[in-house]
């Protein structure tokens, strides 16, 4: 019975792909068929040991609502504020 190829199968092709450039390589060090080889090669592929991890820290709901809070005071707007704005208004209107 023919081996059924697997998504790991699929990666060691293009990894290795990646390194000798040709489906017979391919072939010799997987141990598949140069035939099936080429129907797995990915074009563009990126090796999984060159992808670049990113450690980032996702800010706890409760940090996110009181950075919010704090952002808060900006917009609100004082009595003088309100006055000018009133003002503006009216020259526009006219």
């Amino acid at each position: 019975m023919a081996r059924k190829v697997t998504d790991k199968d699929i990666m060691d092709m293009n990894e290795v792909y990646l390194l000798c450039k040709t489906y017979s390589g391919v072939a010799t060090a997987t141990g598949w068929s140069a035939s099936t080889v080429r129907k797995y090669i990915i074009p563009g592929y990126i090796s999984q040991k060159q992808k670049v991890q990113y450690n980032i820290t996702i800010p706890s709901i409760e940090d996110t609502i009181q950075s919010l809070l704090g952002c808060a005071a900006l917009c609100s707007v004082t009595e003088e504020e309100k006055e000018e704005l009133a003002e503006l208004w009216k020259d526009m209107l006219i």
